[in-house]
């Protein structure tokens, strides 16, 4: 018996396979590899070396930090903002038994 996990995984890699064997799967690669010579080109620059790119990803990366911060934190003060939840359901029991059981408690002890 598969768990859970490996089924979606398996599940995952058939969508992918579907798609990228699909019509429109091969057009996004193509498009995808169109857009990444057109960067290539755009970016041909006989000054840039090793270092210069090295900055580049970290400044990719220190700004991937930043922004997850930030996201982070805006949702952390929405939900702040919003008023807390003040009765707690439970998915288990049924508010009409848990009634009549305490009605029934109260009627035996006496």
């Amino acid at each position: 018996m598969k768990s859970i996990a490996t089924q979606e995984r398996c599940t995952m890699f058939q969508l992918f396979d579907l798609i990228m064997t699909s019509p429109l799967g091969a057009f996004l690669a193509a498009a995808a590899q169109d857009v990444i010579y057109a960067a290539l080109v755009f970016s041909d620059c006989d000054e840039c070396g090793f270092n210069d790119l090295g900055k580049l990803l970290f400044g990719g990366l220190a700004l991937a930090v930043l922004v997850g911060i930030t996201v982070s934190v805006l949702v952390w003060k929405r939900k702040e903002k919003q008023p807390p939840q003040e009765a707690f359901f439970s998915i288990r029991s049924r508010s009409g038994e848990a009634s009549s059981e305490k009605s029934d408690n109260r009627n035996t002890a006496v």
